[in-house]
């Protein structure tokens, strides 16, 4: 047999296709990518983007904005910081607002420019192509040096895995603890690393984190984003026909050849696919793993320098660019949107602008909802004060002027009128009415007035008073 026929005989390496998952083997195994590095103008974008990012991250809980940091999420007592704003649980509320205006936000994105959320912002990306694929590459080398240590194995590659996954355990361990920053304030975090004496949750925490880490950016890797995230099953009904994508121009590029003199501008040589952290050929189309992260532009760009042809083979344009050369950026979708968000960004606004520094409940105690003694009506309740604010308040408890007026023997025994309260926190108080049962005709609503003595502001609290039914009401 010859050397034409052994070629022939052997089974034709595998390719990216669209009918299949690259990453899993026909037989369920794994299929571990060996990412290529690619240079070029969106790559240093990318690194531009993934550097702020991390330091944000990291420094977020250590700036103090009004001698709290820039964002802390206090789970203990009950209350938030963000930019120098406090808040507590009973502004919760406001989460909707962030929630859905960051939502309809990432619709926008992506109705415009695809998922480039995806390729220079989302938090897998930015820590597996910013941090870990990198140290693996100076660790083990170039792609092809990679796969052939891999297959001949021995003593260097097992040294080189040893302080490769070293290395991903102690920064997993790092990120976890900034993380941990954003729930712990720093200076009790200082305290806290490494081993965490007298705090078993904490300790805990930091070992779940850590392993969780480890494992997704030491071996799940690309199928965090093909599997769990959810975001690019969502791209087929936020995608349309103008949103600008990474693709492929078919047109110029067809029909591929080896040769740089024939066929189309494509000469075949996979490096678009070699260095796709997802695995998959762009020249397929826009697909699910597509995570918009610009690898294959910057390949294929230095793939036509090389050759003489021009740049944008594979680039930034619209389906509708792809086949015609025109794109219409601006659709009634991104209006509808705009709004939309623009409206969430409003009622946000104007809620977080208009929160009391004080939260008041008043609740009818349990058990009776009155009691009669010596002719005279007691109604108890309990009222719960909440101190909002970032300072120690006074506050001063009264029923409010007209107060069940008009009716004879009304009498309120408020054993605390006075309460003061540190911040951020809070206290249950015992409240009494009373009327006398001759003057009692129906179940009418008063109020409770709290007043901060600081900045003066007033609640009033309705509650009602009840009594049994007048005589002359019966049948």
């Amino acid at each position: 047999m010859t050397e034409k026929d052994n070629r022939a005989a052997r089974p034709a390496k595998r390719q990216p296709d669209l009918n299949t998952v690259y990453t899993i083997n026909p037989d369920g195994s794994r299929n571990m990518l060996q990412v290529a590095d690619v240079k070029g103008r969106w790559t240093t974008r990318k690194y531009f983007m993934y550097a702020l990012l991390i330091i944000v991250y990291v420094a977020a809980p250590w700036v103090k904005v009004g001698n709290h940091p820039l964002i802390l999420v206090d789970v203990p007592n009950r209350a938030a910081y963000l930019m120098g704003a406090t808040f507590t649980n009973q502004d919760f509320h406001l989460f909707f607002f962030v929630l859905i205006g960051t939502g309809i936000g990432l619709f926008v994105v992506t109705s415009l420019f695809g998922r480039v959320w995806c390729g220079f912002a989302c938090p897998q990306t930015v820590f597996m192509e910013g941090v870990f694929r990198p140290i693996e590459r100076i660790i083990e080398g170039r792609r092809l040096e990679r796969i052939r240590r891999n297959q001949k194995g021995g003593l260097d590659k097992t040294w080189r895995k040893l302080l490769k996954h070293g290395i991903f355990i102690f920064l997993s361990w790092n990120f976890s603890i900034a993380f941990m920053c954003y729930f712990i304030p720093t200076r009790e975090m200082l305290h806290l690393v490494p081993f965490f004496p007298g705090s078993t949750t904490a300790l805990i925490w930091s070992l779940f984190w850590t392993g969780l880490l480890y494992f997704d950016y030491s071996w799940f890797r690309e199928q965090t984003c093909l599997i769990i995230c959810p975001y690019g099953r969502l791209q087929s009904t936020l995608v349309d026909y103008d949103t600008v994508i990474i693709g492929y121009d078919e047109k110029r590029g067809e029909p591929r050849h080896k040769g740089a003199d024939k066929g189309g501008d494509c000469i075949d040589c996979r490096r678009c696919v070699d260095v796709c952290p997802t695995g998959i050929d762009i020249r397929n189309g826009l697909q699910l793993e597509c995570i918009g992260c610009t690898a294959c532009i910057d390949a294929c760009d230095d793939i036509m320098d090389k050759i003489g042809k021009p740049q944008g083979l594979v680039r930034f344009d619209s389906s509708r660019g792809f086949e015609t050369g025109k794109s219409k950026l601006l659709r009634p979708r991104f209006f509808v949107y705009s709004v939309i968000i623009l409206a969430m960004g409003a009622l946000f606004v104007a809620r977080a602008t208009d929160r009391e520094s004080f939260h008041v409940t008043v609740l009818r105690s349990q058990g009776m909802p009155y009691t009669i003694e010596d002719g005279v009506i007691r109604n108890l309740y309990t009222l719960h004060l909440q101190n909002k604010s970032d300072s120690a308040r006074v506050y001063f408890i009264a029923p409010a002027d007209d107060a069940l007026a008009g009716h004879e023997g009304v009498d309120y025994i408020i054993p605390q009128g006075r309460v003061e309260l540190d911040r951020l926190s809070d206290r249950q108080l015992t409240l009494f009415a009373m009327m006398s049962r001759s003057s009692y005709t129906l179940p009418e609503d008063f109020h409770f007035a709290v007043t901060d003595s600081i900045s003066g502001a007033v609640q009033n609290i309705k509650v009602r008073f009840r009594g049994p039914r007048p005589a002359r009401f019966d049948s």
